[in-house]
């Protein structure tokens, strides 16, 4: 009797006038305007700006996942059930902190919206989630993934991080260069949280295994000359080249070190930027050969693998999932079996994410442990040939900073 109150309450608020209130003055329950029902999600991240292309794929990803679910009847079950998903688009970050901040803020303020996804790169959801933590806000970060974000979140459980988290990257990809015998990297990554950490995790495996890099170089996002970097990498004798940037980024830097500077030894992205169309065709024909992972696997054959892609595909014409749009995809995916699990308003929505298994959303399962990070997250490993990704491993995440390699599911 007990539940069956809370959740007739619980379903009473969402569906209640606009002037129904939280403590602080926000609405919390689904939107009343005239139509049907609707849960207003927030979406942000870089949509202007350097990293303008992996806001685009955000807001690709989490549109797509929106119309799917709301083709379906919306959400499937609990106090809200056949209520649609509206997404809302406008907290443009550019990958600045403190419009990150603002944007959360103004989420926060709006009883309307009932969770945020989004963010680019890790700096914009290291600074943003403690906000969205202290109004109890679920925050699901969709491609940032560095562990200090649930590190800042610490004052309710509300913060979830979708992708596999930096280590899983970087084990996955050092994990390749060390098969292939090379001994001599040398780094090139953009500084900040995302550049810096990948780069961090990657040099840590390495040394694991009595590896030390030759050269370790850095960058500012946006810069147009990689040549002096690239130069000294050469001149330390690197066998390698490992970078960690932004689609643009990696497509210069695999151009100048070929066409300038005659570095010519395999490339390897631990970031997960080189599976996209934006960094195939910038590079061209020295995109060959590049080593990088991604959570889509182009011929991963399950059933919802097949129709993310396919949908993907058909939305906007891009022949590869890029990891931004997939993980905001899962993101908002992941806010519908919160409300379906039976959450009905935004301050209950977070103890359901912590409760819901998603056995695949296309790149495998979706669940999460109870500080937030991804449970068994899967990556996998591709080689660039003849202008596509080739696929040939894959790995799942089985810790904080533990990876095992996984057959391809073929």
């Amino acid at each position: 009797m007990k539940r069956f109150v809370i959740a007739a309450s619980a379903l009473a608020l969402a569906v209640a006038c606009s002037s129904t209130s939280s403590k602080n003055g926000a609405t919390t329950g689904a939107s009343t305007t005239t139509g049907p029902k609707k849960v207003v999600i927030a979406v942000g991240g870089p949509f202007s700006g350097d990293a303008k292309p992996t806001g685009d794929q955000i807001r690709n990803g989490a549109k797509l996942a929106a119309s799917q679910i709301n083709a379906a009847g919306g959400i499937t079950a609990g106090p809200l059930k056949g209520t649609l998903i509206e997404i809302d688009d406008s907290f443009d970050d550019a990958d600045v902190p403190q419009k990150a901040v603002d944007n959360i803020r103004k989420v926060v303020d709006d009883g309307k919206y009932l969770a945020f996804v989004g963010s680019g790169l890790s700096d914009a959801s290291v600074a943003a989630a403690p906000v969205a933590s202290q109004a109890g806000l679920s925050y699901l970060a969709a491609y940032a993934s560095s562990p200090k974000i649930l590190d800042a979140a610490t004052a309710q459980k509300s913060v979830f991080v979708v992708p596999p988290t930096f280590p899983a990257y970087s084990f996955s990809v050092a994990d390749q260069l060390l098969k292939k015998g090379l001994t001599k990297p040398g780094i090139l990554h953009a500084t900040g949280t995302y550049g810096d950490g990948v780069a961090d995790f990657f040099v840590n495996r390495l040394k694991a295994k009595n590896v030390t890099p030759v050269a370790n170089e850095t960058f500012k996002f946006g810069d147009p000359d990689f040549t002096t970097q690239l130069g000294k990498i050469k001149a330390a004798g690197a066998d390698s080249l490992v970078m960690v940037g932004l689609p643009a980024d990696d497509a210069l830097i695999v151009k100048q070190a070929a066409e300038q500077v005659g570095l010519k030894v395999p490339a390897y992205d631990p970031g997960g930027v080189t599976n996209s169309d934006s960094f195939l065709t910038a590079a061209g024909a020295q995109a060959n050969g590049v080593i990088g992972n991604s959570p889509t696997d182009a011929q991963r054959n399950t059933p919802a693998a097949v129709a993310l892609r396919n949908a993907y595909t058909a939305a906007t014409k891009e022949s590869v999932v890029p990891d931004p749009a997939v993980f905001a995809y899962e993101g908002v995916q992941a806010v519908a079996a919160g409300f379906a699990d039976g959450a009905g308003t935004r301050l209950d929505l977070s103890d359901h994410l912590h409760k819901i298994s998603i056995p695949d959303t296309g790149v495998g399962p979706l669940q999460f442990a109870p500080d937030g990070s991804r449970v068994g997250g899967r990556l996998y490993v591709f080689q660039v040939q003849g202008g596509k990704p080739v696929f040939f491993t894959g790995y799942e995440q089985t810790g904080p900073q533990e990876v095992k390699e996984i057959s391809l599911e073929r």
